[in-house]
C-alpha cells in the first residue's frame, strides 16, 4: 500500500516550490520563502449528477486562492499551506460549494543519523456526487476532516528506518433528501469515525542502486456510532494490518519504488467478517527525454463504505502520467487512471476510468492560462449505476513567485504550422442504455447495441511548438450502426451521419511520430422507433449533441502523407421515446459510441520542408510489455419469454456494453528487407460487460468478460525504416461470467469460450529499447447458453478491442 499512509509516514516531506521565490526575513533572522496565487476557472460538465440517463449539464465558476510559507534553517524546515475552492453552478445552485484547507508540515534534524517529522491539516470539504456513498441529498454532503502525523526517521548501522503515527478524523454533516413526496433528514452521524495508523519501514539490504525494505502498518477505524443507521444495524468499526517487502531505487532508466505483501481488515460485526487480500504498489518514473517524463502508479487499499450490506471494498488503481515541458513558459500533461472497487459481502464491482490532458501557457512569469479536458466513466455489474462525464475547464491564474526569469531565452514559439486534409474508414459501435417504467410499478434498465462500418472526411489546422502539437479539426462521418429489440415491445435506435469539431493536443516522438489526444463536440442524427403491442408506432429522427474523447497516432509515410489510427468514445444527450403523445411512461434512450478509425492525412506544404533525419528501428528480437485497452462486447441474445398475462413470445435482440482491459504481452519478431514476421502470447484482465435489470420482479442478467489468454502471429512491413504496420491473427480463450436471476432461480455461470482474434496496428520506437503500439482487433467467440429452468437463453458474443501497448526489447 503506497497511497496516503506510506507517503505520509515513509515519504520525504514535499519541498516547497521555491524556484525564484522571494527571500524574506523573519523576526528571528531565519530565511523564509513565501508564495501565493489565485486562479479563476470556468468549467463545463455534461453530467452534474453522474447518471447514465436523464443527464443534466451546467457551467461552474470556481475561484481558488492559495498561499504557502516555508521556513528554512540548517536543521529545521517548516511548510505552511492554505487554500480554498469556491464553486458556483449556473443552473444548479444547490450544488454550490465552499471548500477550505489549512496544513502544516515540519522536519527537524536531531543529529546526522536521526530526524523527526510531523504535520497537521484541517479541511472543510464536500462529498463528490460520483461517490457510491452519496446519499442523494438535495445538496452535496459536507464533511470536515482533521488529520495529523508525527514520527522519527534516520539510519542505524547503515540501515534506514522510519516510524510514524497518522490520525484522521472524519465528521459528516446531515443532509435533506427528497423521497418523492416529502423531505427527510439523512442522519450521517453513523459515518463519523477516527482512523489511526501506526507504521514503520526498515531497510534490510542495500543494493548498488537502491535498497530493499520491509514495511508494516497497523490501523484501527473506530466509528462514533457503534451501530450504523442501516436496517441491518452493522457494527462497522475494525482493525487491520499491512505487511510488505519492497525495493526503492533505480533499475536501468526506471526510478522509484515497488512493494508486494498482504493486507487484512477485521470488522467488529461477525457478519462483515475479515477481508484479506494481496497488497501491491509501485511509483515508478521513466525519463523518455530531457523534456518528457512518464510516471506509472499502482495502488491498493481496503476502503470504507456505507453501501448496504458491504463491509468495505478493495480498491486497486493503476495509472500513467505523461509530462512534457515545451519551454519555460509552456507545458503539457496527460494522464490515464483505471480503478477497480471490489465490494466485499455484496455482489458489486465498479470500474472507474479517468483520463485527461492539460496545456499551460504563461503570458508572463506571473500569469498563466490553463486549458484542461477530463473524461470520467464508471462501469459496474450493477444495473443503473454506470455513468460517464466530460469536463472542459478554462483557467486564468497568477502567482507571486515567477515561474521563470523575465527575459529567458527559448520561450515557446511556433516552429511549424499548416493545413491538412484526409479521409478515413473505421468501425462504429453504438450502445444505448434504455431506462423506463414497466407494469406493476416496475422499471427496466438495459443495455443494447450493435456495430457497422463508418467512413468520412476531415480537415484541420495545427501548429508545432517544439515537440508539442496543438490543432483544431472538423470532420464529417457516415455510418448505419444500430440495433433492434423484437419482443412484446419493439424498439430500435440507429445512427446516421455526424459532424464533429475537435481540439487536438499531441507530442512528436522519436522519428517525428505523433501521439495525440482529442476532445470535442459531435452532432449525430439518430433514428429511433418504439411500438408497444397494438399501439401506434412512434418514430423520431433528430440530431443529438455529444462530447467525445479520443487517442491516436500519426506516422509519416512520405511525400506529405501520414497514416492515422485513432479511437474515440462519445456520449450523447439522452431523449424520451415511447408514448405517441409523450408521458411519464416514456423510455429514456442514452446513446454511447466507440469509433475506431484508420485514415490517410495529407499536409499542405510538407514537400517544401527539409526532410527530417530518421533513426532506423530494428523490430527483430524478443520483447515484453504491458497493454491497456478499451472495447465493446456485444451478444446476440435470443430466448423464450413465457408470460402468464400476455401471449408468450421469443426475445431477439442485441445486448452491448463497454469495458477496459489491462494485460501483458511477450513475443519474438524477425525483420528482413523491411518485411516482418513474429509470434506473441498475451494475457489480459477485462471489465467489459452488459447487463439488464427488470425490477422489482423480472429477469436480471448480465454477461461479463473476465480475462483472456491467447497467442497469434503478426505480419507486417516497416515503413521508412522506423514504423511497423502490421496485421495480426490468432486464437484466444476467454472466460465469461454470466449471472441470471428469474422466478426464484439464480445462476452464476463461468464459461471458457474459444475465439478467433484478428486485426492490425502500428508500432514505433519511443526510446532506445522502448516501443509503443496502437492495436485494434475483433474477436469472434463460440456461443454459449444459460438454463434458468423456466427457459434457455442463447448468447453469441463478439468483441472489438483497441489497445495501447508499451514494450521493451531484450
Amino acid at each position: 500500500m503506497l497511497p496516503v499512509v506510506a507517503s505520509v509516514l515513509f515519504g520525504q516531506m514535499a519541498a516547497a516550490d521555491g524556484d525564484g521565490a522571494a527571500v524574506l526575513s523573519t523576526q528571528v533572522g531565519s530565511p523564509a520563502e513565501f508564495d501565493a496565487g489565485i486562479s479563476l476557472s470556468e468549467q463545463y460538465t455534461d453530467n452534474v449528477f453522474p447518471t447514465a440517463n436523464d443527464r443534466r449539464d451546467d457551467f461552474i465558476t470556481v475561484i481558488s486562492p492559495w498561499a504557502s510559507l516555508s521556513f528554512r534553517r540548517e536543521d529545521f524546515r517548516l511548510n505552511l499551506d492554505a487554500s480554498a475552492e469556491l464553486g458556483r453552478f449556473a443552473k444548479n445552485s444547490s450544488e454550490d460549494f465552499n471548500d477550505y484547507f489549512l496544513g502544516a508540515e515540519a522536519r527537524y534534524r536531531i543529529n546526522d543519523s536521526l530526524f523527526a517529522f510531523g504535520g497537521a491539516d484541517y479541511s472543510w470539504d464536500h462529498e463528490s456526487r460520483n461517490s457510491p456513498d452519496d446519499v442523494n441529498g438535495i445538496k452535496p454532503t459536507k464533511l470536515q476532516e482533521a488529520s495529523g502525523f508525527f514520527g522519527l526517521g534516520g539510519k542505524v548501522n547503515d540501515r534506514s528506518f522510519r516510524l510514524g503515527v497518522h490520525l484522521r478524523n472524519l465528521d459528516y454533516d446531515d443532509v435533506l433528501r427528497f423521497n418523492g413526496t416529502t423531505f427527510a433528514n439523512v442522519d450521517n452521524d453513523d459515518r463519523d469515525r477516527l482512523e489511526m495508523e501506526i507504521g514503520g519501514r526498515l531497510g534490510v539490504a542495500e543494493t548498488k542502486n537502491g535498497e530493499v525494505f520491509f514495511q508494516g502498518i497497523y490501523d484501527k477505524r473506530e466509528y462514533d456510532d457503534k451501530i450504523d443507521n442501516g436496517g441491518l444495524g452493522f457494527q462497522r468499526s475494525s482493525d487491520g494490518f499491512q505487511a510488505a517487502v519492497g525495493y526503492s531505487g533505480t533499475v536501468g532508466d526506471l526510478s522509484g519504488e515497488a512493494l508486494l505483501g498482504v493486507m487484512s481488515q477485521n470488522y467488529d460485526d461477525p457478519r462483515l467478517g475479515t477481508t484479506t487480500t494481496v497488497d501491491f504498489g509501485a511509483d515508478l518514473t521513466l525519463p523518455i527525454s530531457a523534456q518528457t517524463q512518464l510516471t506509472g502508479i499502482v495502488e491498493r487499499s481496503i476502503e470504507e463504505t456505507t453501501l448496504s450490506g458491504a463491509s468495505g471494498y478493495v480498491s486497486t488503481s493503476a495509472g500513467l502520467r505523461l509530462r512534457h515541458r515545451v519551454a519555460p513558459n509552456m507545458s503539457v500533461a496527460g494522464y490515464f487512471f483505471l480503478t477497480q472497487n471490489d465490494y466485499q459481502k455484496v455482489s458489486r464491482t465498479d470500474v472507474l476510468s479517468e483520463t485527461g490532458v492539460s496545456v499551460r501557457y504563461h503570458l508572463n512569469p506571473h500569469v498563466y492560462i490553463d486549458t484542461d479536458y477530463d473524461f470520467l466513466q464508471r462501469q459496474s455489474d450493477v444495473a443503473g449505476v454506470e455513468f460517464d462525464e466530460h469536463r472542459l475547464t478554462l483557467s486564468f491564474g497568477a502567482t507571486l513567485d515567477p515561474r521563470y526569469e523575465k527575459g529567458t531565452a527559448n520561450l515557446a514559439k511556433v516552429s511549424a504550422s499548416g493545413f491538412y486534409v484526409g479521409a478515413q474508414i473505421g468501425n462504429s459501435a453504438l450502445q444505448t442504455k434504455v431506462d423506463g417504467p414497466r407494469g406493476a410499478g416496475g422499471n427496466l434498465t438495459a443495455d443494447f447495441g450493435d456495430n457497422d462500418l463508418s467512413g468520412g472526411l476531415f480537415a484541420g489546422y495545427r501548429a508545432d511548438f517544439g515537440n508539442l502539437v496543438l490543432g483544431a479539426e472538423a470532420d464529417v462521418e457516415f455510418s448505419d450502426s444500430g440495433w433492434p429489440h423484437l419482443a412484446n415491445r419493439n424498439f430500435s435506435a440507429k445512427r446516421g451521419n455526424s459532424f464533429g469539431l475537435s481540439a487536438l493536443t499531441g507530442v512528436r516522438m522519436k522519428n517525428n511520430n505523433l501521439v495525440y489526444g482529442r476532445f470535442g463536440i459531435v452532432s449525430t442524427e439518430f433514428d429511433s422507433t418504439y411500438q408497444r403491442g397494438a399501439n401506434p408506432l412512434v418514430s423520431t429522427s433528430e440530431r443529438e449533441l455529444g462530447l467525445l474523447v479520443g487517442i491516436g497516432t500519426e506516422v509519416p509515410l512520405g511525400r506529405g502523407l501520414s497514416g492515422r489510427m485513432e479511437y474515440q468514445v462519445r456520449a450523447y444527450e439522452d431523449y424520451p421515446i415511447g408514448s405517441p403523445l409523450g408521458s411519464a411512461n416514456d423510455d429514456n434512450f442514452a446513446n454511447l459510441e466507440t469509433v475506431a478509425r484508420f485514415g490517410l492525412v495529407y499536409e499542405f506544404g510538407a514537400d517544401d520542408q527539409p526532410p527530417r533525419q530518421v533513426e532506423p528501428t530494428d523490430f527483430s528480437g524478443f520483447y515484453a510489455g504491458v497493454q491497456l485497452g478499451h472495447g465493446t462486447v456485444q451478444s446476440d441474445n435470443t430466448g423464450p419469454r413465457p408470460n402468464a398475462v400476455a401471449p408468450a413470445f421469443t426475445l431477439d435482440t442485441i445486448r452491448a456494453g463497454q469495458g477496459f482491459t489491462a494485460g501483458l504481452v511477450a513475443g519474438y519478431g524477425y525483420e528482413a528487407n523491411n518485411f516482418y514476421v513474429g509470434g506473441e502470447a498475451e494475457f489480459e484482465l477485462s471489465t467489459a460487460d452488459w447487463d439488464i435489470e427488470r425490477s422489482p420482479v423480472g429477469r436480471i442478467y448480465s454477461v461479463e468478460k473476465v480475462g483472456t489468454i491467447g497467442a497469434g502471429i503478426r505480419l507486417g512491413y516497416v515503413v521508412n525504416d522506423a514504423v511497423l504496420i502490421y496485421g495480426r491473427a490468432g486464437v484466444v480463450r476467454s472466460r465469461f461470467n454470466t449471472k441470471y436471476q428469474f422466478g426464484g432461480v439464480s445462476v452464476d455461470q463461468d464459461d471458457d469460450l474459444d475465439g478467433v482474434r484478428f486485426g492490425g496496428g502500428v508500432e514505433f520506437a519511443v526510446g532506445d529499447k522502448a516501443n509503443v503500439r496502437f492495436d485494434y482487433t475483433q474477436t469472434e467467440y463460440d456461443s454459449h447458453s444459460v438454463n434458468y429452468v423456466a427457459g434457455v437463453d442463447q448468447f453469441d458474443t463478439t468483441e472489438r478491442l483497441f489497445r495501447v501497448g508499451l514494450t521493451r526489447k531484450f
